[in-house]
């Protein structure tokens, strides 16, 4: 069944926009939710991993010095018995990591060296067993350069480092030990304490070596973090205890908040009920997203575990899902309604292109028909107000009128050339366009340049057709009568072509009559110099000669490709102009070979 354009046209808009239309009004609430939950989700995935790559870092340094201490205890490039170097490279780790609270080394005898900061500076504690075995404690108050303050022995000191926890989990795990954050003594700050033992050679236990770590500073860092307008980070132990929040004096009994010390309209609170009511916090390996719902507010949350050592925290966060949603859900039944307009409009408008378009392009139609029986007369085609459908019908009037005179040039020409004759030319004149396509091409000239030129060189040697046959196919020298009578065929030519209608006979002109011109101006009819030679008929005339070198003719033998060549390039900056003769060269083996399969 065949159908008009217009038809076609108008149900194929009318189809696109009703389809178009409905996937966005189901789509465009849902899709764009989505969209913004897994930006959410994305967002909150960041930056708990972020956290986590922050409290690893804090940590990592503490577990990396740790280790430098053991190797060099294990080595003896640091021995307790010289407690002035081992405090001095005590002093330098803490310098640089300003988070260590203290860093302290006890040996399996119970000797016993420690460095802490306070608020005045370091506090040197040492235990020493004498040669009698008795336990000789000093205290020794330093600034913040090592300089001494104040130093005093302790007769009635109890403590005994070998039966504190950070020691015995050194002892018993063989390894790297963690404790549970907790409130250091002397700076009142939270903080864990890592731990290692120290072995001899033969396996025996030298001592224990650790370090308090305060994580106040990482506790603010997590703290300042945002999520949206109205999110919030923390940070949680296997204890439930809130890391990320620092330490609140309300409290009796110095100790961190836990999440079941908080009131019921805390957030972090009613997040980890939702997330207790789905899973258990400690089994969670993954991060894990849910939502839920507090005070006729939606919420996002996400807990991200992570283990430091022995370790086990979670990251967690929430985040007001309107600060994402809210204004997309504000202004969701307006865009709905703008594009149920948009729709009618579109459709409205979609009829008229369609009238617009077929209505042209029917006319086109008729007109091609009458072109086909070779109808060359004008025909009236209104102009459209679309630009492309106006340049089709405008590039078409044109092709019409080209055609027609084209053609009727054509039949001009023709009719006088017929009047001569040449039985040498037709290969001569083919094997020229195709020399002539080939320079163009080397010379980067545009296609549509290229075209002209292959087409109109066959117009050189147009004039010959006028030269008497024994002149033309005189064998041997002519003499001078008979040279200037040769040399008038440029100006037969060119009367020939006089008046063209069409750019290729323009050109073919231009060639017949100046492509016995040279470059230095010794050429003829008009004794042209330079570039007051057209390209294209420079271009003609070096294969022109070519050609008539490499081909034998009535007065002469063909000349091999070498000689041919040597004699074209002599021509330089006299005969021919440099860059064509450059050109020339470099496509010289595809000339010769043009040549050869055109004979």
């Amino acid at each position: 069944m065949r159908t008009s354009l217009r038809t076609i046209l108008t149900v194929s808009f009318f189809f696109v926009i009703f389809v178009s239309i409905s996937m966005i009004l189901f789509t465009t609430y849902y899709s764009t939710k989505l969209s913004m939950s897994k930006q959410s989700y994305q967002i909150m995935k960041n930056i708990s991993e972020f956290a986590i790559d922050k409290s690893k870092t804090y940590m990592n340094v503490a577990t990396d010095v740790t280790l430098l201490t053991k190797n060099l205890q294990n080595k003896n490039i640091l021995n307790s018995n010289n407690q002035e170097e081992l405090m001095k490279y005590f002093y330098e780790q803490m310098i640089i990591h300003q988070y260590f609270s203290g860093i302290y080394y006890a040996t399996s005898k119970g000797d016993f060296i420690m460095l802490l900061k306070n608020k005045i500076g370091f506090l040197k504690k040492s235990i020493k067993y004498n040669s009698n075995d008795k336990k000789v404690v000093s205290v020794t108050q330093k600034d913040k350069l090592m300089k001494i303050i104040e130093k005093k022995y302790l007769k009635n000191d109890k403590y005994n480092p070998r039966i504190r926890p950070w020691y015995k989990s050194a002892i018993k795990t063989k390894n790297l030990s963690w404790t549970e954050p907790y409130i250091f003594f002397t700076s009142k700050k939270p903080g864990i304490t890592i731990s290692t033992a120290i072995y001899d050679n033969l396996g025996k236990v030298k001592g224990v070596v650790g370090i308090d770590i305060e994580i106040d500073e990482l506790a603010n860092f997590i703290n300042n973090l945002k999520v949206g307008e109205n999110g919030k980070v923390f940070m949680i132990n296997k204890s439930l205890k809130i890391l990320s929040m620092p330490v609140d004096k309300n409290f009796e009994q110095n100790k961190l908040k836990t999440i079941n010390d908080l009131s019921e309209t805390s957030i972090i609170k009613k997040a980890y009920t939702e997330l207790n009511k789905k899973t258990d916090i400690q089994s969670i390996q993954k991060e894990y997203f849910l939502t839920f719902e507090q005070k006729n507010n939606n919420y996002q949350a996400m807990f991200l575990p992570f283990n430091i050592g022995e370790l086990k925290w979670i990251v967690g966060m929430y985040v007001l899902e309107d600060d994402f949603l809210g204004l997309l859900k504000h202004n969701n039944k307006l865009n709905i309604l703008f594009i149920l307009i948009i729709g009618c409009i579109s459709l409205y408008i979609s009829i008229r292109i369609s009238k617009k378009i077929s209505r042209p392009i029917l006319k086109l139609r008729d007109m091609t028909s009458k072109l086909e029986l070779l109808h060359l007369d004008e025909s009236n085609i209104n102009l459209s107000s679309i630009t492309e459908i106006d340049e089709l019908i405008t590039s078409f009037k044109n092709m019409k009128i080209n055609l027609r005179e084209s053609y009727l040039d054509t039949l001009y020409r023709l009719a006088i050339a017929a009047e001569y004759k040449d039985s040498d030319t037709a290969d001569h004149i083919n094997r020229i366009g195709l020399y002539c396509e080939t320079m163009g091409k080397k010379l980067d000239l545009p296609k549509e340049q290229i075209h002209i030129l292959k087409h109109a060189s066959a117009m050189h040697d147009i004039g010959k057709l006028g030269i008497p046959d024994k002149i033309l196919l005189k064998p041997g020298k002519l003499d001078d009568k008979e040279m200037s009578i040769i040399q008038t065929h440029p100006i037969i030519g060119a009367k020939i072509l006089k008046n063209p209608t069409s750019e290729i006979m323009k050109v073919g002109r231009d060639i017949s009559l100046y492509h016995h011109e040279k470059w230095d101006g010794t050429g003829y009819p008009k004794g042209l110099k330079g570039e007051e030679i057209p390209l294209f008929v420079r271009i003609v005339s070096i294969v022109d000669v070519f050609d008539a070198l490499m081909s034998k003719r009535c007065y002469k033998e063909s000349y091999d490709a070498k000689t041919s060549k040597e004699i074209i390039l002599e021509g330089r900056g006299n005969f021919f102009d440099p860059q064509i003769v450059d050109a020339f060269e470099n496509c010289f083996d595809e000339l010769v070979q043009i040549l050869k399969s055109n004979t």
